[in-house]
């Protein structure tokens, strides 16, 4: 695997940014989502942060680290939390846009629809920034 493809850089941020927004946007309109969130223990809400994480690093461990982690540990922790952090981002601004981001009256619910909303994004924000990987493989 070569050092351009380990590399964490501005474009995959551009990247992880477009894929959370393919998914976070259809998610955040239902209202499922925003009675849900409502409903949802925050262990279980924890829970689901958790799969989001750990699916971010399996994923990212395969399609960019594999044989080479020792080598880019940092980036790969960086990677990580880029990701989700972005993602989480993303979802709250959307949220936001459409007033079901209740922060300041509702905080525990505002974040939690924010890490719902952030679970099938952080899964295709991880799958858009893999994909300049998977170009460069050919």
């Amino acid at each position: 695997m070569s050092e351009e493809i380990t590399k964490f850089r501005l474009q995959d941020v551009a990247e992880i940014i477009v894929g959370s927004v393919l998914l976070a946007f259809p998610i955040a309109v239902t209202e499922e989502v925003w009675v849900i969130s409502e409903k949802l223990p925050l262990g279980r809400t924890l829970l689901i942060s958790l799969v989001s994480i750990g699916f971010i690093a399996w994923f990212g461990y395969y399609m960019f680290y594999k044989n080479e982690l020792s080598a880019h540990k940092g980036e790969f922790i960086l990677r990580i939390v880029t990701v989700y952090v972005i993602t989480l981002i993303v979802a709250a601004l959307i949220l936001f846009a459409i007033d079901q981001f209740p922060l300041l009256t509702e905080p525990r619910v505002a974040i939690k629809r924010m890490i719902i909303v952030a679970l099938p994004a952080s899964f295709s924000a991880t799958v858009v920034d893999s994909l300049h990987s998977s170009v460069n493989n050919r």
